[in-house]
């Protein structure tokens, strides 16, 4: 993002917002909220994830590999020619031509669903699935791609809402544009952690942001990039954030972004899993009870590596990074950011792009 709740009774659950379910009251994209449906809710039930349906009994259809390969750029013409000598070929057989013909870690992923697949140079690393962690019940066959957005559309109804987040990497915003192009939903970047120092930072252009977001008619969530080490110190962001927060009324949740450490200098370097639970509960569970909404965002990578972390943060929603053409994330989610340049009217740079899905029913 960086530019680069406990029980079912105190989650509200992004309230009057992220309230109806896949399966019922389809809401179109960037359609407002019915106020009849305002109110009370509760969770929805999650079906067990889908297998993949590219594998059965450990072998892969070949046409399937050739057809998945449209998806992408990159799939090397000679990898496409000497598998398409087969009917199909075995998941070990594929995760061989992988490693010879350096397929991209995204494409290797839509045959694996047992592993979260990763490129380390000419490497890739493989990272059990967690079964302890609760599944998501999307069905991405559901994803539709345009040239800057996606949707998730079943029965020819959109069932998710478009979402911008920005900060003062964006500049001057055109707010009025913004909503004029469609976009009914923003986090805003109240602030930040310094990766060395440490100090706290009001984003510069969060006040003029999340004022003019409003005076447009967008609604709007915030988002603070943590660099905390301690829970003290989550705690401390999420008073700061609270401080700053004092006159506004807010739409969507107040987010905790943990990140991992892109080099050595970064105070956060080494940041323990546990650590990192027991900061995503003390921001989250700060700014709840100061009366917002709460959630917390990170990427696939490092939430695959923190194993555990997931499943230790069930009662907490959600906002989950990752640029593939199809997510390949099965645990539960509530936002996917897929793109970092995406466009949009009314920012003259490149801007996050994120769905977020409508998985909840009214009580």
């Amino acid at each position: 993002m960086e530019n680069t709740r406990g029980s079912s009774g105190r989650r509200r659950k992004l309230a009057g917002l992220c309230a109806m379910s896949l399966l019922l009251c389809p809401l179109a994209m960037g359609a407002e909220l019915p106020e009849d449906l305002d109110g009370a809710y509760v969770e929805a039930e999650l079906p067990v994830l889908r297998l993949n349906s590219f594998v059965e009994d450990g072998l892969i259809q070949v046409e399937d590999l050739l057809e998945v390969a449209e998806d992408y750029e990159k799939v090397p013409e000679e990898f496409l020619e000497d598998v398409a000598y087969w009917d199909m070929i075995s998941v070990e057989d594929f995760e061989d031509y992988a490693l010879e013909y350096q397929l991209s870690a995204q494409y290797v992923q839509r045959f694996i669903d047992d592993y979260f697949v990763f490129k380390q140079g000419d490497k890739y690393q493989y990272i059990p699935v967690d079964e302890e962690a609760a599944r998501h019940s999307y069905d991405w066959d559901n994803l539709e791609h345009g040239r800057w957005d996606k949707d998730y559309v079943v029965d020819g109804v959109s069932r998710a809402v478009k979402v911008i987040d920005v900060s003062v990497f964006q500049g001057n915003i055109d707010w009025e544009a913004v909503k004029a192009d469609g976009v009914d939903y923003a986090f805003i970047r109240l602030g930040y952690r310094g990766y060395t120092k440490g100090n706290l930072n009001l984003d510069s252009n969060f006040h003029k942001n999340i004022q003019g977001a409003q005076a447009a008619g967008v609604k709007v969530g915030v988002y603070f990039y943590s660099q905390a080490v301690s829970r003290s110190e989550a705690v401390e962001e999420a008073e700061f954030c609270i401080d700053e927060l004092r006159g506004y009324d807010l739409d969507l949740p107040v987010v905790f972004d943990i990140e991992g450490a892109q080099n050595w200098m970064y105070r956060t370097s080494g940041l323990s899993t546990s650590t990192a639970v027991r900061m995503v509960k003390a921001f989250c569970d700060t700014v709840e009870e100061a009366g917002y909404d709460s959630m917390y965002y990170s990427y696939s990578k490092f939430l695959a590596e923190h194993e555990g972390m997931v499943a230790q943060l069930e009662d907490y929603d959600l906002w989950m990074a990752q640029y593939y053409h199809v997510p390949f994330f099965p645990y539960n989610f509530q936002i996917w950011q897929y793109a970092a340049d995406g466009r949009v009217d009314g920012i003259n740079h490149s801007v996050d792009l994120n769905l977020m899905f409508l998985d909840y029913q009214p009580s």
